[in-house]
């Protein structure tokens, strides 16, 4: 099988010269210290499985899946998030792939320069985006260049200018990898003392967009803050000598997942989805068998309409006169809008032009039918029911299925259909927050009303004070919904769905249970889905008596049994797994870098309490 390259696409000094210039003095301003920052800078020794022995991997899992010359490879963010940079060898050639939490980005590349190989190193932060550095070869080797991590291009030094040839990647969840590729192999968990725990470290605080960009990261922008789009929205970047662009995941959604577009002279299409819950976007030409194509978004795939052939998000016909062929893919880059918008700040930016369509003219897709209940009780109360998007997987809530974005009015909802009445009281008492240590102990609150195991969040846009939304307004100050806010309009449209009482267990009730009891326990929020572990339905954390706790919520007591031997220091309880997580865990506790021996941990003496242990007990049997 033949390997489709960039290199079509023009992507030369033209491209490079749009990026913003470098300014030694302001790349100055995001400092760590180089004993600490080198635990995280690199891993050259990255270990696979193939797909059907990954143990370690939960069907849920954000990965990003690579093709090489027919081989197949994807890497858990997970794991590489604790790096950046793994420097690796896939179908005979030197791999880069470099990706950083903050920036959400993910990409590859050949690591050769002049014909060698080159390996890379993360070095700082640069227009709030992660940069790398060639390492230097021998005593008489150049001097390293920096370059600019999610797009391979040489910002400073020597090779200023200069792009890495790049591989396409995709960024899903690994069911789906999986669905498209069973025989690919994945990256296992690193055999490091520093990072003895892929599920806990630097990059496990991170979840898919959150918002929010550190403040030590806008100290790195050398313009002026973009308030165009926010800043934690996914988007699908093209720097190409043709033209420079920003394709956001949302307005490409709204379009149905296909925008047939023109850049300067190339004619492309790019592709979200396929599916409205997959979060994986491409780039490609739009030509093929001599033609210039339109495509259309179908649930398994597009169709072009010229021939009526089917393709794959990877742009591979599959079905129709075209079968076979490849669409040429345009360098594309897939992150976070800050990290695409400061390093190119005069991008221009893809917006859908389509409105939205009023319920019950909405998608019919199943997230929309498994919400049918809520939506026609909205729409019964005489208010206007648009449809924005549908949520995506890797964007729901846990214990969540379905979910979508609506318009009430003025008001942006998230409305959810959760797998029981107790996980959605659960999400409406929690306030959906999340732990995001050391960004925040509980990211992202928002008031919410449940009926049945439905819940209408209250999303509004303006949250936050300024562009990083990194400073919240008091909740006093947000326009939340009065759909959610005010209790006689909640119970309003709550009448129309049919009840269910709230049956199981719950980590709220559980939170009472012991706060009843004498154990004072505080900052419950629920751990980003990357910290879960393989038999974990759910989790949170909470600070129990002043030490710090991953509580896991398992599928089965035997689950419940694994987690416990799989993570130090833990307890089980049926199937509750408590986890000592203590904040000084890590040489570096602000990026958790670095973790230390576990004789100087100071890990809480809970674990071994036989009073903490029965009161839960005495929840669990109640």
């Amino acid at each position: 099988m033949s390997h489709p390259t960039t290199r079509i696409v023009a992507c030369g000094e033209t491209a490079a010269s749009r990026l913003a210039p470098y300014e030694k003095r302001i790349s100055g301003n995001f400092e760590i210290c180089r004993c600490v920052g080198k635990l995280i800078a690199a891993w050259d020794r990255p270990e696979f499985i193939e797909a059907a022995a990954a143990r370690h991997m939960r069907d849920d899992d954000y990965v990003v899946g690579v093709e090489h010359r027919g081989q197949f490879r994807a890497y858990p963010l997970w794991i590489t998030d604790n790096y950046h940079m793994i420097n690796d060898n896939l179908a005979g050639d030197p791999i880069l792939f470099s990706t950083c939490e903050r920036c959400q980005s993910g990409s590859a590349f050949i690591r050769r320069l002049d014909g060698k190989t080159v390996s890379f190193s993360a070095i700082g932060m640069y227009n709030a985006s992660l940069t790398m550095v060639n390492r230097r070869r021998g005593s008489k080797g150049e001097k390293p260049s920096t370059w600019l991590h999610y797009e391979g291009v040489a910002i400073h030094g020597p090779r200023t200018g200069q792009f890495l040839e790049q591989l396409p990647a995709f960024h899903m969840v690994w069911r789906d990898w999986v669905a498209l590729h069973p025989e690919t192999d994945v990256m296992l968990p690193t055999k490091d003392p520093h990072h003895r725990d892929g599920r806990h470290g630097h990059g496990r605080e991170e979840y898919f967009s959150r918002p929010g960009m550190d403040p030590p990261l806008a100290k790195t922008i050398t313009g002026r803050f973009d308030c165009r789009y926010a800043e934690n929205e996914m988007v699908l970047g093209v720097n190409v000598d043709a033209g420079l662009k920003a394709y956001p995941r949302l307005e490409v959604a709204r379009q149905g997942g296909v925008v047939n577009d023109v850049l300067g002279d190339l004619r492309l299409v790019v592709f979200g989805g396929p599916k409205p819950g997959q979060c994986a976007m491409a780039a490609y030409l739009r030509e093929a068998g001599g033609q210039t194509l339109t495509f259309e978004s179908l649930p398994d795939g597009f169709r072009d309409l010229e021939t009526g052939s089917l393709w794959t998000i990877e742009g591979r016909a599959v079905d129709g006169p075209l079968a076979g062929s490849r669409l040429t893919p345009v360098r594309w880059q897939y992150v976070r809008y800050h990290a695409w918008v400061y390093p190119h700040p005069d991008t221009a930016l893809y917006l859908s032009d389509l409105g939205m369509p009023t319920y019950p003219e909405f998608p019919a897709c199943a997230e929309v039918q498994a919400l049918r209940e809520p939506l026609e009780s909205l729409a019964a109360l005489g208010a206007e029911v648009r449809f924005s998007n549908v949520i995506l997987d890797l964007r729901l809530p846990q214990e969540a299925t379905h979910g979508v974005c609506v318009q009430v009015g003025d008001d942006r909802l998230n409305l959810y259909r959760f797998s029981s009445a107790a996980a959605a009281q659960d999400y409406v008492e929690l306030e959906g927050a999340w732990f995001c240590w050391p960004f925040d102990a509980k990211l992202a609150r928002r008031r919410a009303h449940r009926a049945g195991r439905f819940v209408l969040e209250s999303d509004p846009l303006e949250t936050y004070a300024e562009p990083t939304q990194t400073v919240r307004f008091p909740d006093n100050q947000i326009p939340w919904s009065g759909l959610v806010n005010d209790a006689e309009r909640a119970a309003a449209w709550a009448e129309g769905v049919q009840p269910e009482p709230v049956e199981g267990r719950r980590f709220v009730a559980l939170a009472q249970h012991l706060k009843a009891s004498g154990i004072d326990v505080v900052e419950v929020a629920y751990l980003p889905a990357s910290q879960l572990r393989v038999g974990a339905r759910s989790g949170v954390a909470a600070t129990i008596e002043g030490d710090r706790f991953a509580i896991y919520r398992c599928v089965s007591k035997e689950a419940a049994e694994q987690v416990e031997q799989d993570v130090p220091q833990a307890f089980r309880v049926g199937e509750w797994v408590f986890r000592s997580i203590p904040v000084l865990m890590y040489q570096d506790p602000h990026y958790e870098m670095g973790q230390l021996p576990d004789k100087k941990i100071e890990w809480s003496p809970l674990v071994e309490d036989a009073r903490l242990h029965k009161i839960i007990a005495a929840y669990d049997a109640s």
